[in-house]
């Protein structure tokens, strides 16, 4: 995923004072080579990424947002360092794709007021990001291109994360939910408790727990006895998950447990055990974990190597302080 891509029309069309930090006059958020990286570009990227990272999140507080906008600094340095490689490389922007995606635009903006005002500078402003995400597109791809992996570097990779291979613990579950909103008074809650209670110590008394379920349980697994079948353990609810980690196949819990939808009776009927899968079987999904490790490895070598070749210094002033 490109940097900017998300919101660039919002940039792009909706070009907002972002901070009066921003104007600041002279240098750069960053120089690379004694080349400016200019602070407006810097707060423009730094403000979609937070529209991005924060938008259905608490507000973060002044050192996890500073901590941010430096990854973010640190990223627009990475970016302007393929720009330079991929030219470099003589790589060329695709001109299809650039007219593309600038069609897409005229046609979803055209007619508006803004558009009708500025439609001409925007479209230069698109033509230039479209032309760098071109080049980046191609010079991510030649950054992470590795060779294909040998029978031995397979099979390595394998018995190095056996655990990606091994199929975890499912248990076959029966439960009795009795419906509980979450936002309900506590007399409701016990209540419910005070109900699963009665229909645990008919159980225990002899009555068959599938023709409980039947009769009392609001699950959809109602129909069956209650049994939904095999499951792995890490899509239970956290306090469900700890009670059946305790029980034996053909155990049922010693209270009825409480859970976001109500209070349930569980049973264990069955539990298989975790199951490694033969290289032969999974030799191709290895092959491509391998191939994903490697071409990350290779990546983040690039970029150091980049890095490494040139002379980069931060505004570590304006990165310390929080935007207007």
């Amino acid at each position: 995923m490109r940097y900017l891509a998300e919101s660039t029309i919002f940039l792009l069309l909706a070009m907002t004072a972002v901070t009066s930090m921003a104007n600041a006059e002279g240098g750069g958020i960053a120089t690379i080579d004694g080349e400016f990286v200019s602070y407006d570009e810097f707060e423009r990227l730094a403000y979609t990424e937070a529209r991005r990272t924060f938008y259905h999140a608490t507000t973060p507080d002044e050192s996890t947002y500073l901590a941010f906008r430096r990854e973010v600094a640190e990223k627009l340095v990475d970016r302007k360092l393929k720009l330079r490689e991929a030219r470099r490389r003589g790589l060329q922007p695709n001109k299809e794709y650039i007219a593309l995606e600038l069609a897409k635009y005229e046609a979803q903006y055209a007619g508006t007021a803004q558009w009708e005002a500025e439609g001409e500078t925007m479209l230069e402003r698109l033509k230039d990001y479209f032309e760098e995400e071109s080049l980046l597109s191609q010079i991510d791809a030649q950054l992470r291109q590795v060779s294909d992996p040998s029978d031995a570097d397979v099979r390595e990779y394998y018995h190095a994360n056996i655990e990606k291979f091994t199929e975890p613990e499912q248990v076959r579950l029966s439960v009795i939910l009795l419906p509980v909103v979450a936002w309900a008074d506590s007399e409701t809650w016990d209540a419910a408790r005070d109900k699963a209670n009665g229909i645990l110590a008919d159980i225990r008394g002899g009555q068959d727990f599938a023709d409980a379920a039947r009769k009392h349980s609001a699950d959809p697994s109602a129909a069956n006895g209650g049994d939904m079948g095999y499951l792995h353990a890490g899509v239970l609810d956290g306090e469900l998950l700890k009670v059946v980690a305790g029980l034996d196949a053909g155990e049922m819990c010693a209270a009825p447990v409480t859970v976001l939808e109500g209070v349930v009776l569980v049973r264990v009927a069955d539990r298989r055990l975790p199951q490694l899968h033969a290289l032969d079987v999974v030799r191709e999904r290895a092959a491509g974990l391998w191939r994903r490790d490697a071409e990350q490895s290779a990546y983040e070598a690039a970029i150091a190597r980049l890095r490494d070749a040139s002379e980069i210094t931060l505004d570590e002033v304006y990165l310390e302080k929080l935007p207007d």
